[in-house]
């Protein structure tokens, strides 16, 4: 006890002592002010690609019978360029200008500028020519104004197509002087839509179509016609999302189309009116929608009113590599001018019958076996009442190397499958389809293939050197003998390749070289036109 007293007395007396020695006043000289020394960050060097010449999106394409389809190799239009500083770039886009020989000028050019608020220009045109024996010219384009906004897209869209191309002139009528065409389209879209997905909200979409079409034709007989159409296009779509998975709908539409033909002065005017309600439900693994399309179709020669069915369903069974899809539907189709125009440019159309397809069905499945790599397998039937087929006319007529339009009622059973596979420096994509037509007319399908078969490949080695190539290959096809109009003539199948080498010099800059139908083999899509052999030349491409 003696020892604690002890301890703390002395403890006692050292704080006593510190307190007399310690000033617990603090006082202030002087405010502290602190200054901040300046640093600089220093800037990384990046290598942000440019996307203008990585072409990593997987292109759905098709290689279409057109008559100057096949003389050049279709290169899917690039990306936009992607910016490091998040800054939206003014403008963008692409120039190509190239020259094959024979001599086949072409050019494709497509610009975007952003104008500020949501508002977008953009420009796209194509032109190929070929000067031979035969001339050919086409040129189309469209320009386009466009607002996206936070809840809906509205769009304006002009657009106009020039053709102008020689008949040929068969021996027999080799001592007339040439024929040919003068053929445009032109004319105006607006639309806007609302595409919700949430549930209590509404989605609609709108469109106007009108488009005038002319074709002056020149040359064998004092007979040759002007035709003109008109086509006036309006369709609507109203839907309601009652839940995120589950959505009404009604679609109106209405098609147009009015035919004149200056030589015996013939008119003929065409409607089709169409009412299409159905409902879509969605879930995780699956999707599907039904329907019922109501339709009535307005001819000179009489009016036609009909109910088809329209049914689709997706079901994936096994992650995302096996998913079973599904679709019936039924409608009335105009066969417009236009269109066979597009199909056929050396098509003489006095009379146009409209289609009627009760059913057409088609099931199958689809997948991704591994990144990157997708597949599709299908088979399909489809009954077409007055299906259109393109004849020769006979030697005795006014214009024998002009096609006139044959009709018979089609049955045809389809089976294909494709396959695909896009990386960063490589994509391609191998497709092929099998036809069985059945006519009742008892006469063959007219200048339409039993088989074809598409390839496409790309690959852009360290986005310097893009190499390209693409091969189609069809079946033999039948066709009337334009002596005499049997059917006692075969259009032979062929296969057609092309490929294309472009060296990048810059960024904005790039020259190629190009063949196409590299193997020198004859080929026609159709009977008394064949496409040149083989064609190469080069060009430059500009890149914004």
């Amino acid at each position: 006890m003696k020892r604690w007293l002890f301890i703390a007395c002395c403890l006692s007396g050292f704080s006593l002592n510190a307190q007399n020695q310690i000033n617990p006043v603090i006082q202030v000289e002087r405010l502290y002010d602190a200054d901040l020394i300046e640093v600089t960050k220093p800037m990384l060097e990046t290598q942000v690609p440019d996307s203008l010449r990585i072409f990593n999106t997987s292109f759905q394409y098709s290689i279409i019978g057109k008559p100057l389809a096949d003389l050049f190799e279709f290169i899917p239009l690039p990306p936009a360029v992607v910016r490091s500083s998040g800054q939206a770039p003014k403008r963008y886009g692409t120039i190509d200008f190239g020259l094959g020989y024979p001599w086949t000028p072409r050019a494709d050019i497509l610009l975007q500028a952003p104008m500020g608020a949501g508002w977008y220009a953009g420009l796209q045109a194509r032109h190929r020519s070929l000067f031979s024996e035969e001339d050919r010219m086409r040129t189309d384009g469209r320009l386009t104004l466009e607002h996206r906004g936070k809840k809906n897209t509205f769009r304006l869209i002009a657009l106009g197509e020039h053709l102008k191309n020689d008949y040929a002139v068969v021996d027999v009528l080799s001592s007339l002087s040439p024929s040919y065409q003068n053929y445009y389209n032109a004319g105006v879209a607006v639309e806007t839509y609302a595409l919700n997905q949430a549930a209590g909200t509404w989605l609609y979409y709108w469109k106007s179509a009108y488009t005038h079409a002319k074709n002056n034709m020149h040359g064998v007989g004092d007979d040759l016609p002007v035709i003109r159409e008109n086509i006036l296009d309006i369709e609507a779509l109203a839907g309601y999302n009652l839940s995120g998975s589950f959505s009404i709908n009604l679609n109106a539409e209405t098609r147009f189309a009015s035919d004149r033909w200056t030589t015996d002065g013939n008119s003929a005017s065409r409607a089709v009116i169409s009412l299409f309600p159905h409902v879509i439900l969605k879930g995780d693994r699956f999707r599907v929608g039904a329907g019922l399309r109501a339709q009535y179709l307005l001819r000179p020669d009489g009016n036609k009113f009909g109910f088809f069915p329209w049914f689709d369903a997706h079901l994936t069974l096994a992650d995302d590599w096996l998913t079973i899809f599904a679709g019936i539907k039924g409608y009335h189709a105009l066969n417009t001018y236009q269109e066979r125009m597009t199909e056929n440019s050396w098509v003489f159309v006095n009379q146009l019958f409209d289609a009627t397809v009760p059913w057409d069905v088609e099931a199958g499945f689809k997948g991704t076996i591994a990144d990157g790599l997708h597949y599709r397998l299908f088979g399909a039937y489809r009954y077409t009442k007055s299906q259109f087929f393109y004849l020769t006319q006979a030697v005795q007529q006014s214009y024998p190397s002009l096609f006139t339009l044959g009709y018979s009622d089609e049955t045809r059973y389809t089976a294909g499958g494709s396959i695909d596979y896009h990386s960063r420096p490589f994509q391609a994509s191998l497709s092929g389809q099998w036809h069985k037509y059945s006519l009742s007319s008892g006469t063959p399908p007219w200048h339409k293939p039993a088989w074809e078969i598409k390839a496409f490949a790309r690959y852009n080695w360290r986005e310097r050197i893009i190499v390209s190539a693409t091969g189609y290959w069809r079946d033999a096809c039948a066709a009337p003998n334009w002596m005499t109009g049997n059917p006692s003539v075969t259009v032979p199948g062929f296969f057609d390749l092309g490929a294309r080498v472009e060296y990048v010099v810059k960024k904005f800059f790039g020259v190629y070289v190009f063949g196409n139908n590299l193997l020198n083999t004859d080929i026609a899509y159709f009977y008394l036109y064949p496409n040149p052999g083989l064609t190469f030349g080069g060009g430059i491409t500009l890149r914004f």
